[in-house]
Order: C-alpha cells, then structure tokens, then sequence
C-alpha cells in the first residue's frame, strides 16, 4: 500500500525539522569543541602512549568535592588494582593532571615521582606475567579545565543552583582523578564514592550521580556519600560524575529477551515536564537498537541520563550527560544511547578509530528515522548532511586531542556504514552488523577497522580491500562525468562514466564501487540498474524495450545517493571514443594497511620500471627497481602511517597511498 503523498511530505518536514535542529546545536558543538581543543593542544601538544606493561582490572574511586564554584576543590583517592603483563615489573604509570597534588601512594608502592602529567610509580617489589597487585593514590586540588572547556566543570542553573560535572573525553579523566588514561585499557569494574554537602537547594537535595547501580548512601558530618557500584568493563573517560540538585524520575524497560532494568533521568526541577516529554519515546529507540544491535549491554544495572544546561552530549557508560532532554534534543538523546553498543561496550582500539564510535552512533540516527518513517526518509536523513571533505576518516594522528571530533569522524563515518550497506545489501549488511555487536571477542572490549573489515569479508565472502581503502584511508570522493546516447531503432542506451576527480592534486583517481542507475523512459517508466564502476573512463551498453529522451534526468547517476560523490551531466562528452593512457602501467599493492611487506603486481613490465615511497611531508624514503611482475617490497624500517608509492617507468607514473601500520 503507497503512503499518502501528505503523509510522506509531512514525515519529510518532521525529519528535516529534527535533523535541521539536531545540525545546528552539533555543529555548535562541534565548533566548541574545535576551538576548545585548539587552545588545549598549544600547551599540551601530546599524550604520552599507554603503559603496556600492565593491565587495570579495577578502580575505587573516593572524591569528596566541594559544590561551592567560588571554591572548587576535590579530594579523595583511587585504589588501583592491576596484574602485570611482563616479567620483572618494577614500575607503572598512570595519568594525574599537573594541577591535583599527590599526598601519598600506598600499598605495593616503594616511592612514586611526578613528571608533568604522570605519576612514576616505583613498585615493592617485581612483578611477574599474571601477577597482581594494587596501588592508592591519594590527592587533592583545585581542578583546572582543558581550554576552560572540559574536565571537572562547574556552572549553575536556574538563576545559581550548583551543576558540577565531568567531561572526559578523550583524555581528560585525569583532569579529576588518577587514572590510566585512554581508550586501551578498560578496567573490569569501577566503584565510585562520592561525598558533597548534605544539603537541599530550591526544593530538592543535592544529589551525585554516576555509573551504575547506587547501592548505599551514608550521611555523616554533615556530608551525604553516594556509593555507586558499575560491574562492567569501562574505559577511564566514561566513568563520570554529575552533581546538582537533582529531580528524578524513571521508565522501567521489559526487552524482548525478558531483560528488566531501570532508565533514570536526572533532571533540574524547572524542567522536569519539558524533560518527560523529551524522552518519552527513548524505550522505544532502546527496543529497536536492542533488536538491531543485541539487548542493551548493561541490561544488569540500568541506563541513565543527567542533565547540564551547557555543553552537548558525552555517552558516560550507563550514564549519559547531556545538555537537556526536550524533544529538540531527542536525535541526540538515541545518538548517546546507540554509543552504548558502539562506544562503551565495543570501544575503538584507539582514537585512530574514532570512527567506530561516531561513525556507528550517528548511522543509528538513520536507522532509527527508517525504522519510524521508511526507506525515503532514511535517505533523507542521509542526504541532508553530505561528507564532500579532505582528510582521511582514519585518524592520522590521534595524539593531539583536537583532531578527534571531527565532522569527518560523524559524517563521514556514518556515510562509509551507508556505502557499504549499498555495496553489500541489505541482507548481508545487517547481519554483519548484528554479528559484530553480539560476537564474545568484541564485547565489553576493544575493536579496530580491520577486525571490522574482516568481519565483513568473512561474511559477505568479499574482498573488501579497496573499500576499506578509498574511504577510510585515502581522502575525498569521485567525480562523475557521464554522458549517454540511445539508438532509436535497437533501443540499446549506451552509458559513459567518467571519474573527473584531480589525481594529480591528491585525490584517488580510481574510486571502486558499485552505481546505481535510474533510466527513465518518456512515458515517466522507470528501470533500476546497478553498474559495477572502477575504471577512469568506462561504457555501459543497456538493451532497452522502450525510448528514453536526451535529458539529464532521464538518466541519474547514483539514485538515492549510495556514494559519496559529485555527479554531472555532459552533453559534450562523447561516446564509443575512449581517451586511453597507451604507457600506464597499471598495478596491485597488498596488503593493504601492511605490517611488515607490501607485495607489487604490475600487469605489464616494460624495461626502467622504478618504485619511490615517499611520506605524508613528501619526503622520499625508499626507491628502487622492480625487475619482475609480482615484488615484495620490505617496509619494516618505516614509521606507522601513510605514504604513497610511486611506480612508473620513462613515460608515465602512477601513485597509490598506503598505510603502514
């Protein structure tokens, strides 16, 4: 049954309005974040990498904090039990902004020293492979902000009432607590204790709220201590803290797989009935992410959401902080919530990655506008933020903090989901999805694109090399130049797609995918067809039982946008008359990111065939002769990162980007 033309339109509207208000308040946000960190970076240029000699198996966090923003000050301690991953440990490392002042280090701790950022610790004694032991740190300080943006923050509402909250990511929990921060080493379990004033302000108590279960209150002195208790693996930026003088209310959800658990909503008293409304569909987007993705990871403990008035959003495991909860805020409000399959318990490898948490969140947006209002309005959704940029989705340099929220990570990111569900179909998409969020070796853990990617190839039974390749680790997009004719008498349309794209100013010049074409006829007829496109210049030839008029839209490129791509009719553009490149020497490069060697398969071999590999800066690092059709190439001796390879001979040279990992 067609759906009503108003109803459609109407759906139309609705999504364009969500989507419209949903771009303008993440775009501020956004640029905030992007100003924020680029004052952060100038005095923090980088992070220093992961200790890997041990691996973080639990946090006790104990902070007593002041709730007075004339007087910020933290206090407290963290027990860190850890097991060592290499023979004769002697030392760790952990994470502590320079502003907080450690007192003293207890347990298996000898002595301990400061240097910047980070806290040596000189252990009792060594330690062994599967060893344990624990260490506590005691500290105190008036916490400073990242770019006075992030960190412990503390602002107000409604006209000075105290909100004091953490904003951690994505190495900025040790702005309020010692930690080993990152996304590398998730801890099996963290307890936090949280002590403010026992007071009420406006009506309401003051209330700390955090991750996972409350399971005791302790009033003392004057002081109120909430004992918060999370039983799953968690990374150090999502455990959190949210302080104010909180109303509270809640949704009991019943899964599908017989799954009970509480959503909490923390709200300021003036906006508690804006807030309900807000969130009144979100069990709802939990049922279909749970049926989409598997049931809600944390199903044991609860979902939670805490209200800021400021900034955006932060997918805290379990607990959610964002600036409000009124329907304008409900596409962000199911984007955080999707971040708890992808983000908390699936979490990027490292922020190279960052994709697989932004990417994956903001695809569920789509899925979700699909799920309500159909296939048009998914498309829609997918259209109204294009990903026409520079850059690779694969984050070059995750060290410096700036880099990492990027519109490249949102956009782009949920358009290589899209893309790929276009080249794999529906069928074998979803399934690849469902599998990668309910496989044991990604769950509650950490995962990369290539352990994604051969996920999909194992799978689908494709090679999905040159996919991964051209959008997540090479930059921009094709561009088609097509033209057609049709024979009136035969009826067969003769199709020319050319890929416009500027190779010699870095842009791919071959970009491999599947096209989807709508003809038309000129009785308003349609016929779908899918091409398979990757060469420069390529012909299709249709045999056709009909008559199509000469007019770009009796022919469009890419129907329904599967491809990120830039698409334009040329009449002048001829046909049945190729430009061909007689000297090319056309290639394979594999593996494709690559450890160790790169194998080189040319399909012809003319004589002074030479290789170059040059870096990101351009500077040439390797060169040589290839004597053979097939050459591998060591690249042991390189650096982690792109380069690009240049293969040519007197006449001619071609360059493809690959990635040492």
């Amino acid at each position: 049954m067609k759906r009503p033309l108003f109803v459609f339109a109407f759906i139309i509207i609705n999504y364009f309005s969500l989507y419209s208000q949903k771009s303008t308040i993440l775009n501020n946000f956004y640029k905030s974040e992007w100003n924020n960190f680029i004052a952060f970076v100038k005095t923090n240029r980088t992070k220093s990498n992961p200790d890997t000699t041990f691996d973080v198996k639990f946090y006790h966090l104990k902070a007593d904090v002041s709730i007075d923003s004339n007087a910020k000050y933290i206090k407290g301690n963290v027990l860190c039990k850890f097991e060592s991953k290499v023979n004769n440990l002697i030392t760790i490392g952990l994470n502590l902004n320079r502003s907080l002042h450690v007192d003293s280090i207890t347990g298996n701790a000898f002595s301990f020293a400061i240097i910047g950022d980070s806290i040596k610790i000189i252990l009792d004694h060594t330690y062994n492979i599967g060893q344990s032991a624990e260490v506590c740190i005691w500290y105190q300080g008036v916490p400073q902000m990242a770019g006075g943006y992030k960190g412990l923050r503390y602002e107000t509402h409604n006209n000075g009432n105290p909100i004091i909250a953490t904003l951690s990511t994505p190495y900025l929990a040790q702005y309020w607590y010692p930690c080993k921060d990152g996304p590398e080493d998730k801890a099996d379990s963290v307890y936090i204790d949280i002590t403010v004033p026992d007071t009420i302000i406006n009506g309401n108590n003051v209330i700390a709220v955090s991750n996972g279960l409350l399971e005791n209150m302790v009033v003392a002195n004057n002081k109120v201590t909430y004992s918060w208790r999370h039983r799953y693996p968690i990374v150090t930026y999502y455990v959190m803290m949210a302080i104010s003088n909180y109303s509270h209310f809640q949704q009991i959800f019943t899964g599908h797989e017989g799954e009970i658990f509480p959503i909490d909503y923390y709200v300021f008293r003036e906006n508690d009935s804006v807030s309900r409304l807000g969130v009144a569909e979100l069990p709802d987007v939990m049922q279909f992410f749970s049926d989409m993705y598997g049931k809600y990871p944390f199903w044991g403990e609860k979902y939670g959401m805490s209200e800021l008035g400021y900034y955006g959003a932060i997918e805290n495991q379990t607990n959610t902080i964002i600036n409000n909860m009124s329907l304008d805020w409900f596409i962000i409000s199911l984007h955080e919530l999707s971040h708890m399959w992808f983000g908390d318990m699936i979490t990027c490898a490292n922020w190279h990655h960052a994709w697989m948490n932004e990417g994956f969140a903001t695809y569920s947006e789509a899925l979700w506008t699909e799920h309500k209002s159909g296939i048009n309005a998914y498309h829609f959704y997918m259209n109204s933020s294009p990903a026409y940029m520079g850059g690779t989705l694969y984050l070059q340099n995750d060290l410096d903090t700036f880099n990492i929220f990027q519109d490249i990570v949102y956009k782009k990111g949920a358009w290589v989901l899209h893309m790929l569900r276009g080249d794999l179909g529906d069928s074998v998409f979803f399934d690849c999805l469902k599998t990668y969020a309910r496989t044991p070796g990604f769950m509650y853990k950490n995962a990369s694109t290539e352990e994604f990617r051969e996920l999909c190839e194992n799978i689908s039974g494709k090679d999905l090399s040159t996919f991964f390749d051209q959008w997540l680790y090479d930059e921009y997009y094709p561009i088609y130049h097509y033209n057609f004719i049709q024979d009136t008498t035969s009826k067969v349309l003769k199709l020319r797609i050319l890929q416009a794209q500027d190779s010699l100013n870095g842009w791919r010049a071959v970009f491999e995918m599947p096209l989807r074409i709508k003809i038309r006829d000129v009785n308003g007829r349609d016929t779908l067809i899918t091409v398979m496109n990757n060469q420069i210049d390529q012909e299709y030839s249709f045999q056709l039982n009909t008559i199509v008029s000469h007019i770009s839209s009796s022919v469009i490129l890419d129907y329904n946008k599967w491809v990120i791509c830039k698409t334009y009719f040329k009449t002048n553009l001829p046909i049945g008359i190729k430009e061909v490149q007689k000297n090319a020497i056309q290639f394979k490069i594999y593996p494709n990111p690559a450890s160790n060697e790169i194998s080189i398969e040319l399909q012809q071999l003319p004589q002074n065939v030479s290789y170059q590999i040059f870096d990101q800066l351009g500077k040439m690092v390797k060169k040589g002769n290839l004597k053979d059709f097939s050459t591998k190439l060591s690249i042991s001796d390189l650096s982690k990162g792109l380069y690009l390879l240049k293969i040519g001979d007197d006449n001619i040279n071609e360059t493809v980007k690959f990635l040492k990992q």
